[in-house]
């Protein structure tokens, strides 16, 4: 697949290898949440940053108030949504998707470039693609990653810079290196124990009749796939792409987005990821979600299937 993504102006732009370095000014997440205001602070990383500007935020000239337009990361890969071949696959179970456990607040780049080194960012999570294309604020192109050394979250491997320059790539307990811009490296906030967050489309998982151990997990919204899981059992890799949409438990409810293109639920290189549909119906896999009103957080997607 190329190294470059050209995607339209209102949903995320073009991708290609780069760095991203550290930021010098933080800020986290901010906003309303069940049960309190999120906290500003991080983890993990330099501590003696202060806060960028929160008073001179660019224009949203792309109307990325849209939260679905807003979600969208900018990858280094092109995957698009691949439909099911039914001599192929068999549909097997269904579930709905939520989080569970816990939750932390992430913080935000305000200054350099985004994810991939693809535009730059400013306070409050603005991102500007290369076409001068505004989105924001929250904007998850513009997440911040570690590559000091320093533990991951959980306090488990190590966060470093890779070879091409990327930030953010985890070397697990065992010195196996898996990716840049891994979710374990990314700086962080407030944990909370008050998000909680539902999604309306209906998940049904494919097995493949063939033997290749080949499964397809797709999410449906109004009879259309809205996003998908592929997982390949001879690589032993998953493939994610479209984005799944949400609400949190706080009244009024604001809307939250997990995109399947990010690197937890997308293979991007390295270290195999593994069969993420079988982790999403046990104990649930680390995913970041954002919201354009509260901001982004690492959260516990989770599979319920149905009886």
């Amino acid at each position: 697949m190329s190294r470059f993504r050209l995607v339209a102006a209102l949903v995320a732009a073009l991708a290609l290898t780069a760095a991203c370095s550290d930021s010098e000014s933080l800020t986290s997440p901010s906003g309303t949440l069940p049960g309190g205001t999120l906290p500003g602070g991080q983890s993990g990383g330099d501590t003696t940053s202060t806060p960028g500007d929160t008073t001179s935020n660019p224009i949203d000239t792309t109307g990325a108030g849209d939260p679905v337009t807003n979600g969208t990361w900018t990858t280094p890969d092109t995957t698009t949504i691949e439909p099911v071949d039914p001599g192929v696959y068999d549909p097997t179970e269904t579930g709905t998707a939520g989080t569970t456990g816990s939750s932390t607040a992430l913080v935000f780049k305000t200054s350099g470039s985004g994810l991939y080194g693809v535009g730059t960012c400013s306070g409050n999570g603005f991102w500007t693609d290369p076409a001068g294309n505004v989105f924001g604020p929250n904007n998850p192109n513009c997440l911040d990653y570690g590559s000091d050394g320093s533990a991951g979250s959980g306090g488990l491997g190590q966060c470093i810079e890779s070879a091409s320059g990327d930030p953010g790539l985890w070397v697990n307990p065992g010195g196996q290196e898996t990716h840049p811009f891994h979710s374990k490296c990314i700086r962080t906030g407030a944990t909370t124990t008050s998000l909680a967050l539902a999604f309306a489309p209906q998940a049904q998982i494919f097995d493949a009749n063939d033997g290749s151990g080949n499964r397809v997990m797709n999410f449906y919204s109004s009879g259309s796939v809205v996003a998908q899981l592929r997982y390949d059992g001879a690589a032993n890799t998953t493939l994610g792409t479209g984005i799944l949409v949400g609400s949190d438990n706080a009244s009024p409810a604001n809307t939250w987005t997990i995109f399947f293109g990010q690197p937890a639920l997308s293979y991007p290189g390295g270290l195999a990821n593994g069969d993420l549909i079988d982790d999403m119906t046990g104990a649930g896999v680390e995913v970041v979600a954002c919201s354009t009103a509260i901001g982004c957080s690492l959260v516990t997607l989770q599979l319920t299937v149905a009886p």
